[in-house]
C-alpha cells in the first residue's frame, strides 16, 4: 500500500506535494520521493530516500524547487525489500519526458515484462512494477505517430488496461504537456481529485492566465489540508488529463464497474478521509455498532471494552456504548513507533510491538477484557497482545475483530502473506481463540459487512477469496512472496 499526490496549476506544487505527503505517510514507511517540473526551464527536480518523508526529503529543498506540478509517493514494499532504485517517484525521458507514481500491485507482472522485452526491446531496471506501467504506458503514447491529444491518452490508457491486470491508482506528468490521472478498471484502489483557485500571488508568479490549480491523492485529507475543494474520487475506470493551460479533459474507458478495496475503510485509510465517498470514521462507527449486535446474541459477560490503537477506536467506542460496557484505553501507544503493519521483518514486528505498547495495569487487573481491532492477519501480534494483558492481571481476554476472518491473501496492493500464514484460514472460532490464547473469538457476519457498504460492491476476496480479476497469476505471486519474504503484515495483528 501505498501513498499517492500529484499538484498541477501552483507555482508552490513541490512543497504543497511535500505536505500533502505528510498526511498520508500513514500508508507507507519505508520511503518517500517528489518529482518536481519547472516549465520554465523544461527541467526535472527529483527527491527520494528511504524512510519518512521528514528524513528522506529535506523540506528546504523543496520549497527552493521552482515547479507548477509535481508527483509525490510515499512507499511500503509488498514484494522484497524497500531498496533505493526502486523508490517512486519513477521517470523516463522519452517521449516527452515521464513521471510517474502508483498505488497498487500488478498480478501478471512476469507475462507483461516478458512481453515488453520481446516485443518493444524495452529493459527494466528496478523491481518495482510501476516500471512495466511506465513503459507500456509510454509505447502507447509513441504509437502511430500522432499528434499528442486527449484521444491519443485514452488508446494508450486503453492500451495498458488490456495489457496489465491488477488494482491500481496511477498519477503521470507529462513534460510540457500536463498531469494524467487514472484508475484501474475495477477501482480497487482509492484516488481523489480537487481543484482551488489560485491566489493573486500565485497567479504573478505563473505569469499566465491560469485561475485554478488541481489536485489528486490517495484520500481526502491530504487535499483537504492544501485547501482543496469540491474533491471527488474518480470513477472505475476513469482518466483525467489536466493540461499545463489548466483544461481538463475526462472519459470513462470501458465499463464502470468499481470493486474498491474493503482494508481501505478497515485499516488503511485515515480516520478523516472519505474513501469513495464514504466517510472512513463513520463506517468504523458502524463497523462496532454490527459487531456489538453480533457479541449481544451470545451470553458473554465483560467489564470493559479496550480498542488496539489506533484504527480500532471509533470502533470500540460505538461497541461499548451499543453494549452499554464501558470503553477503557488502557494499551497506551508509544507514538514515536511505527506502524508494525508495514515493518519488513517478524523480526522487526516483534521488537516494535514491544516498544509500541504498554499497559495501564490498574485498569487491567482482575478484569474481563473484550480487546477490539480491526483485523486478524498473521495472529501473533494479537496473542503478544493478549498475553501482555493477561500478565498485566487481566481475568480473560477475549478478541472482536471488525473484519470477517482473512482466509485469503490480497494481491492488489496490500502485503497479505501466504494462505498457509493467515491464521484463521481452515480454523473454526474455537481452534482460533486456542492458536492466539484468547478465551474467546468474535466476528461480524460477512453478509452483514457487506451491507454496510450499500451500494458499493466492495472487493473482499482477503475473506470470500472473490478475486475481482484474472486469477492464473496468483501462484506466481505467492512464489514470489515466499521468495522475497518481505511480509509486512501481521499489524498490530
Amino acid at each position: 500500500m501505498c501513498g499517492i499526490i500529484g499538484i498541477i496549476g501552483t507555482p508552490n506544487a513541490a512543497k504543497e506535494s511535500y505536505l500533502g505527503l505528510m498526511m498520508l505517510q500513514h500508508r507507507g514507511q519505508d520511503s518517500a520521493g517528489i518529482l518536481a517540473y519547472d516549465k520554465n526551464t523544461h527541467t526535472f527536480s527529483l527527491e527520494k530516500n528511504l524512510g519518512h518523508i521528514s528524513s528522506a526529503i529535506s523540506e528546504q529543498k523543496i520549497q527552493e524547487i521552482p515547479a507548477a506540478s509535481a508527483l509525490g509517493h510515499t512507499r511500503y514494499s509488498t514484494i522484497g525489500k524497500a531498496l533505493l532504485k526502486d523508490i517512486q517517484p519513477l521517470h523516463i525521458n522519452y517521449p516527452f519526458g515521464i513521471g510517474m507514481v502508483h498505488n497498487g500491485n500488478i498480478v501478471n507482472t512476469e507475462e507483461v515484462s516478458k512481453k515488453l522485452i520481446a516485443e518493444n526491446q524495452r529493459f527494466l531496471f528496478t523491481n518495482n512494477d510501476l516500471e512495466l506501467m511506465m513503459n507500456i504506458l509510454a509505447e502507447g503514447l509513441i504509437a502511430g505517430k500522432t499528434d499528442f491529444n486527449f484521444d491519443k491518452i485514452k488508446t494508450a490508457v486503453q492500451s495498458l488496461y488490456q495489457e496489465i491486470q491488477g488494482g491500481y491508482s496511477s498519477l503521470t506528468l507529462l513534460a510540457g504537456k500536463g498531469m494524467l490521472a487514472f484508475k484501474d478498471p475495477n477501482g480497487i484502489r482509492p484516488m481523489v481529485w480537487g481543484k482551488r483557485e489560485l491566489t493573486l500571488e500565485e497567479k504573478e508568479k505563473n505569469q499566465s492566465s491560469l485561475q485554478f490549480a488541481y489536485a489528486f491523492a490517495s484520500e481526502s485529507n491530504a487535499l483537504q489540508l492544501l485547501g482543496y475543494e469540491n474533491i471527488q474520487e474518480l470513477a472505475a475506470g476513469e482518466i483525467i488529463f489536466i493540461e499545463e493551460n489548466g483544461k481538463v479533459h475526462q472519459a470513462q474507458l470501458g465499463e464502470n464497474r468499481p470493486r474498491p478495496c474493503m482494508f481501505e475503510w478497515i485499516y488503511f485509510a485515515n480516520a478523516d478521509s472519505k474513501i469513495w465517498n464514504k466517510s472512513v470514521y463513520q463506517l468504523r462507527l458502524k463497523f462496532g455498532q454490527a459487531l456489538a449486535s453480533s457479541i449481544q446474541a451470545t451470553e458473554a459477560q465483560f467489564d470493559i471494552v479496550v480498542p488496539v490503537p489506533d484504527t480500532s477506536r471509533p470502533s470500540a467506542i460505538a461497541l461499548s456504548e451499543n453494549l452499554n460496557i464501558p470503553y477503557r484505553e488502557v494499551l497506551i501507544k508509544n507514538r514515536y513507533a511505527q506502524r508494525t503493519f508495514i515493518l519488513n521483518s517478524q523480526k522487526d514486528r516483534d521488537k516494535m510491538i514491544k516498544l509500541k505498547l504498554s499497559v495501564v495495569k490498574e485498569e487491567v487487573a482482575g478484569k474481563n477484557i473484550l480487546l477490539v481491532d480491526d483485523s486478524i492477519v498473521r495472529g501473533t501480534t494479537s496473542k503478544r497482545i493478549i498475553k501482555l494483558l493477561k500478565q498485566n492481571g487481566a481475568a480473560s481476554v477475549s478478541i472482536a475483530s471488525t473484519c470477517p476472518p482473512i482466509i485469503s491473501p490480497c494481491f492488489y496492493g496490500i502485503d497479505f502473506p501466504t494462505p498457509q500464514e493467515l491464521v484463521a484460514s481452515g480454523k473454526s472460532l474455537k481452534e482460533l481463540a486456542l492458536a492466539i490464547d484468547a478465551d474467546h473469538v468474535f466476528y461480524m457476519d460477512i453478509e452483514k459487512f457487506k451491507s454496510l457498504f450499500e451500494e458499493l460492491n466492495t472487493c473482499m476476496a482477503c475473506v470470500d477469496k472473490d478475486y475481482p480479476t484474472q486469477t492464473n497469476h496468483l501462484d506466481t505471486m505467492i512464489n514470489k512472496r515466499v521468495q522475497h519474504e518481505p511480509s509486512h503484515l501481521s499489524g498490530i495483528y
